[in-house]
């Protein structure tokens, strides 16, 4: 067994390691202090956004040690202390705590009545993540699609990243969905072109971008721009798309700070920041520039794409979308 992982009650695996480190309150990692500063971090980027005329949802995504305590073998962590519960409790006494999406008790709630994680992945699943989804939609003030998972998909049985830790590999089923029935995916820079063309360990994930558009005449007239992870994602199959399906326009830039100047070019209605809790070290500076790590990494994927004969897509995609 991996070091990094936890063997839990029931086939349940758990991303443990330096993710441990951030939990608690003597946390060496994520003292008090650091949260402090992310406080400040979350009401500058509101203060700023609100100045703009643009709302701003910050919402963490959990770990599964925060949501299946119950399924832990031995006391791992103490989920009460989790990364995003303690700056949570922070923020409260700050005037923009109104922009903080705390979706821990839902989930807490709903994880006897269906699993929300894959029990041998450290993400949440589509059951997870649609609950995610309506409780963005009820921040942001979208009409969610309840019938989202009774749309198409494929079972299919694969290892994921904990299973893959394990000696012989373990894998599970999964439901793969395609979540787009009205929205398009228009744009997808080369990086996401490499991602999603890989099948080996990606050597880059930053600066992932795509964007989404929808015609529907029902769907609500906003634009919506996440900065995220793998908790949101580009694919078809991701929490983006299920937006995307909801709202107008909707992209994702998979990134932990913002690129001010791109919203300033884009101008969204909402920017949802979502974040995995084992990330919450990393406090932001939001000096990112997309333009500038789309051509710093752009070429390096240009050259990985070319050394395993994949499509080239760096001059052949369409125009950015702002």
């Amino acid at each position: 067994m991996d070091s990094d992982v936890h063997e839990g009650k029931n086939g349940w695996l758990f991303l443990t390691g330096a993710l441990v480190t951030l939990y608690g309150c003597n946390s060496t990692s994520l003292p008090d202090a650091k949260l402090r500063q992310w406080v400040s971090v979350i009401e500058t980027r509101a203060a700023r956004l609100e100045q703009m005329g643009i709302q701003y949802v910050h919402m963490p995504a959990p770990e599964k040690l925060t949501i299946y305590d119950n399924e832990l073998n031995a006391p791992v962590a103490d989920w009460r202390l989790s990364p995003a519960l303690r700056l949570g409790e922070l923020l409260q006494r700050s005037p923009y705590a109104h922009v903080w999406l705390d979706i821990i008790p839902a989930l807490h709630a709903a994880r006897d009545d269906r699993q929300l994680y894959g029990k041998t992945d450290s993400h949440w699943n589509p059951e997870g993540a649609f609950l995610g989804y309506k409780l963005l939609c009820e921040r942001i003030g979208l009409n969610p699609d309840l019938d989202m998972l009774s749309r198409k998909h494929v079972d299919y049985h694969a290892v994921f990243d904990l299973g893959a830790k394990l000696d012989p590999p373990l894998g599970e089923w999964f439901k793969f969905y395609d979540f787009t029935k009205n929205a398009t995916r228009y744009y997808r820079n080369s990086i996401t072109q490499y991602l999603e063309g890989l099948t080996g360990t990606p050597a880059t994930f930053g600066g992932s971008h795509v964007a989404f558009k929808n015609r529907n005449p029902a769907v609500a007239d906003k634009k919506i721009l996440i900065f995220g992870d793998s908790f949101s994602s580009q694919g078809v199959e991701s929490l983006t798309a299920m937006l995307a399906e909801t709202a107008r326009g909707v992209e994702f830039i998979w990134s932990y700070d913002l690129d001010w100047r791109y919203i300033e070019r884009a101008r969204p209605d909402v920017v949802v920041y979502e974040m995995a809790e084992r990330a919450m070290a990393y406090l932001p500076k939001d000096d990112f520039s997309l333009r500038w790590l789309f051509w710093k990494r752009g070429w390096r994927v240009k050259w990985l794409q070319w050394k395993v004969r994949l499509p080239l897509g760096i001059f052949g995609s369409p125009a950015a979308p702002a």
